[in-house]
């Protein structure tokens, strides 16, 4: 009966077409503060539904303070979290398995930072979450990332990527691969780069669902061009946050994504046929 729970809930977050998803986290507002485009939360919710997302990612608050709005919307809940006015590399558990199905998710993720000095209180948290989410039917997406310490603030290895991209992708392959031995249903992690890289993060991951992290906001066809290298890669979709929330009017990047994840469309396709819209 767990499986079956666990499937019926995955079906909210994956389209039932293509098995993809386009995954919006609006959880930064926690993490960074409610500035530039989390300002007005609501509003970027009604935005991101509007958009077509698959599902949203967020904390306790966002689903009970727009519960309307998100209504036919999967919904993803963080159960651990950080600020970057602290050890933005600590994450730590805020909520729980519990906590998730009496709000009706969809999905609980739980994010753990491979390398950090913290990593073994981490992979504690995500190895007994996993138990708990067994238990109650509830798909479990682990957030995993390479990332650690360095001068006072959070190194996510971005010279390496560019320097030694196989060296990076050993890296991602090994903190999904962490994910997946863990009892993840989904994982969430960065892109290497080229979709010939990212392949061998998808192959060593046992079949377990992988999507693309969006990381800092870049100009708009490099955004888009992520997005279908990966999906060529073989990833099962995008999670896009700051490339899309800090964007004016979020619902028009969320439809150019989708023609991307779930209709095949390459780059040059999708912007002919938004030709129309004032996109940044």
């Amino acid at each position: 009966m767990t499986d079956l729970g666990k499937a019926r809930r995955l079906s909210r977050v994956f389209d039932h077409r293509t098995k993809r998803t386009v995954i919006v986290p609006l959880d930064d507002v926690l993490l960074s503060g409610p500035e530039g485009g989390l300002r007005d939360t609501t509003k970027k919710v009604r935005e991101v539904v509007a958009g077509g997302a698959n599902a949203i990612i967020g904390f306790q608050g966002l689903f009970e303070r727009n519960a309307e709005e998100l209504l036919g919307i999967g919904g993803i809940l963080n159960l651990t979290a950080s600020t970057i006015r602290s050890r933005h590399t600590r994450k730590v558990l805020v909520s729980s398995v519990e906590e998730a199905v009496k709000l009706g998710m969809d999905c609980a993720a739980v994010h753990v930072n491979i390398s950090s000095e913290y990593e073994s209180e981490m992979l504690k948290n995500l190895g007994e979450v996993s138990r708990e989410c067994e238990r109650m039917g509830m798909p479990l997406m682990g957030i995993m990332y390479p990332r650690t310490e360095r001068d006072g603030v959070d190194y996510n290895y971005w010279d390496l990527l560019e320097s030694d991209p196989e060296k990076y992708t050993e890296l991602v392959r090994h903190a999904a691969r962490v994910g997946v031995d863990l009892g993840a249903d989904m994982i969430k992690t960065h892109f290497t780069g080229r979709a010939d890289l990212f392949h061998t993060v998808i192959e060593s991951c046992s079949g377990v669902p992988i999507v693309v992290s969006g990381g800092p906001k870049v100009p708009l066809y490099e955004m888009l061009n992520k997005a279908y290298q990966a999906i060529k890669a073989g990833a099962s979709g995008i999670s896009f946050g700051r490339n899309i929330f800090h964007r004016d009017d979020s619902s028009k990047y969320i439809k150019l994504l989708d023609k991307i994840v779930h209709d095949g469309y390459d780059v040059e396709e999708a912007l002919k046929l938004f030709s129309e819209f004032s996109l940044e």
